[in-house]
């Protein structure tokens, strides 16, 4: 019988039972209720009928695996045998049974074959469907049994992965069906089995010697695969899985992994899905490549001697810690000059500087510099070399009345280190004092150098409840390894795990990481969602100190960008690497004009990025509070306190006779003892 035969046939059925559903409601709104007999007749042709579809709905399934149709038979057959049983009451077991008739007894005739044992099942994806196919055809002849034997009769089907796929479930009727469907869920992915089996074809036995047996299997196993392979796609299909394998295969465990992560397995690979995946690919090793070149060069004078220490490498700007300078280190500073060595040496400390090189991120006692004190070569840098009379509280008073303006050459929304700086920073004090005796205010325009703009993206990222929560990331295509700040790692409540790592940058120096974390990135805009590991820091120097204007540079209107509010200073949670930033980027750019920035497409949205011309000069201020107290008088305090007394005190007279009792009476003899002779006194004396 055909599919389309069995279909009507189903049909059929189903308004017989919908037929008897009508009269069964018409009985039950009656005022008088004499129809028991009735309503057990109808309730044994209800059981026929339902016999016959079950027959019916096996046929279709073995015809069309993909028809749910079982589902509606049931709900219908178990809402008018519910009615019927509430209006019979205790009636209901003597229920009178109907004879099918001659004509409907043909699909269920009783088969003298041996019986059939139910399949087994272990989580193979090719054998899914073999199981699933037998298991229901064998089930659906026993229309008697339960849902909750049924269930127990799968459980008792499937071993390994699949039995842990339904474990979970309990064995009741309402679970069986969503058990099947989860295996289905599970199991049932037909670009999984196509896989399989391209990869079944290439690793088929070969046959070394003349041997017709050995032949004969592998020409039917080929045949075989490639028959199920048809099934399951075109030959176009075939023939691009076939040529993506020999590719992939020959390619590194790296970039296997990559292309696997990029399968969405719900669909059929195709060539070119490949090479956009192996383009992106290599676009990221030959960064990560000219990223290495760069640091092998420049560490090729301090190679010889020198221990191997495990580091990676990051492009970011030299910062002087003590006036936030973008251009200079701390041996350069003015403020740092202008201390005198003891408040050198305390800033040294509380800002944890090496005291030989004045780099953060070592002690003296790795320090790799072989440079020494040029006064006394000493391991101290020679700035901190300490001159009690070269030393003169007036040093430290000397910045309060100085009257020229500090210069922060860290310019706002710009990441190269320039001398043409637009802003002042807060002058920080070294000393918190507790007395404020002078204040100086200066001002100074900006310059009309042009500043660049960092691409800054507002991103999900997953917490560690599985929520994702909204961060600030910027995009560095010059970073290894991507970076979260602690304070937003906190937030989001993710482990950590101790892995150290040195990070180098520009100017040799060197910040360790303790710390590191993985978690997921996702788009606001599309689908787009990655893995990602990070090196947790303090922070990310990236928060400019200014507002900049955008009203006239007329940003379309059609785009979306990854960061509304990229133009506001706000604080960086994320630094997003080389890896992320080639994943991320997309094809799509448009300038805005002449000194102005050009948005990059991207899977975050549009990034602003570049240089840009202020349209109007801005005027900013800083402050410089200092300590007139000189932390020389502190240190005198203090080797006061901690002086030890060497006054010599009177000896008392009771003292004096337990001297002289004890020189009397004791003597030293050759072998260095000092035996003790007593003397005995006429008129001794108490000791008080």
């Amino acid at each position: 019988m055909s599919l389309e035969e069995c279909k009507r046939k189903r049909a059929s059925i189903k308004r017989n039972i919908s037929r008897i559903k009508s009269i069964v409601d018409v009985i039950k709104d009656a005022e008088d209720k004499p129809w028991h007999a009735e309503l057990q007749c109808r309730l044994g042709i209800l059981e026929s009928y339902f016999k016959q579809a079950l027959s019916v709905q096996a046929e279709i399934e073995d015809l069309d695996p993909t028809d749910n149709g079982r589902a509606d038979l049931e709900d219908s057959y178990v809402a008018v045998k519910l009615s019927i049983q509430a209006q019979l009451g205790e009636d209901v077991n003597s229920t009178v049974n109907y004879t099918e008739p001659a004509s409907s007894a043909s699909g269920s005739t009783v088969s003298h074959l041996p019986r059939l044992s139910l399949p087994s099942f272990s989580g193979n994806y090719a054998e899914y469907k073999k199981f699933i196919t037998s298991f229901t055809q064998i089930i659906a002849r026993e229309p008697r049994l339960s849902n909750i034997e049924r269930f127990n009769y799968l459980l008792s089907c499937l071993k390994g992965a699949a039995l842990e796929t339904v474990k979970a479930f309990q064995v009741t009727s309402e679970n069986y069906p969503k058990a099947l469907d989860r295996l289905k869920e599970r199991f049932d992915n037909p670009t999984l089995i196509f896989l399989e089996g391209i990869a079944s074809l290439f690793t088929l036995q070969s046959v070394d010697k003349p041997n017709p047996q050995q032949l004969r299997s592998l020409v039917d196993k080929a045949s075989a695969i490639f028959s199920s392979l048809e099934s399951l796609g075109t030959s176009t299909n075939i023939s691009q899985a076939m040529l993506i394998y020999i590719v992939i295969s020959k390619c590194d465990q790296q970039t296997r992994n990559k292309w696997n992560e990029a399968l969405d397995y719900k669909s059929l690979p195709t060539w070119s899905q490949c090479t956009q995946v192996l383009e992106r690919h290599c676009q990221f090793l030959y960064s990560s490549e000219s990223s290495l070149q760069r640091k092998s060069d420049s560490n090729k004078q301090n190679r010889s001697g020198a221990n191997s220490q495990k580091s990676s490498f990051a492009i970011t700007k030299p910062c002087c810690v003590l006036c936030s300078g973008s251009n200079h280190k701390i041996s350069s500073c003015t403020q740092f000059k202008e201390l005198n060595t003891t408040q050198r040496f305390d800033a040294a400390k509380r800002y944890d500087l090496c005291i030989n090189c004045l780099s953060n991120g070592h002690r003296i006692a790795q320090c790799p510099s072989k440079n020494r004190c040029r006064t006394c070569n000493r391991a101290h840098h020679t700035m901190l070399h300490h001159d009690n009379a070269s030393q003169s509280p007036s040093t430290a008073s000397s910045s309060t009345t100085s009257s020229q303006p500090s210069y922060s050459a860290r310019a706002p929304w710009n990441n190269a280190s320039s001398q043409s700086s637009e802003s002042f920073s807060k002058q920080q004090t070294y000393n918190e004092a507790r007395s404020l005796q002078a204040a100086t205010h200066s001002h100074m325009d900006l310059s009309e150098g042009g500043n660049v703009i960092l691409a800054t993206a507002m991103v999900l990222v997953k917490d560690s409840t599985g929520a994702y929560k909204l961060g600030r990331a910027l995009l560095d295509s010059c970073s290894q390894v991507n970076f979260i700040t602690d304070d937003f790692a906190q937030k989001l409540r993710l482990s950590r795990e101790r892995h150290y790592v040195g990070i180098r940058s520009i100017g040799e120096s060197l910040t360790n990481l303790k710390a590191r974390t993985t978690t997921t990135i996702k788009s606001r805009t599309s689908s787009f969602e990655l893995s990602l590991q990070f090196g947790i820091t303090s922070q990310i120097a990236y928060q400019p100190d200014s507002e900049i204007d955008t009203s006239t540079w007329n940003l379309p209107a059609n785009t979306t960008l990854a960061d509304e509010l990229f133009f506001k200073p706000r604080r960086i949670d994320l630094l997003l690497g080389t890896e992320a930033f080639f994943d991320a980027l997309s094809v799509g750019q448009i300038r805005l004009g002449s000194n102005l920035p050009t948005l990059q497409k991207t899977l975050l949205g549009w990034v602003v990025s570049g240089r840009y011309q202020r349209q109007r000069q801005a005027v900013s201020a800083s402050y410089l509070l200092s300590n007139e107290s000189s932390i020389d008088e502190n240190l005198q305090l203090l080797w006061k306190l901690e002086a030890v007394d060497t006054t010599v005190k009177p000896i008392q007279p009771e003292h004096r006779i337990c001297e002289n009792y004890f020189l009397a009476t004791t003597h030293q003899d050759a072998t260095g003892r000092k035996p003790t002779f007593q003397r005995q006194s006429k008129s001794p004396r108490k000791v008080a």
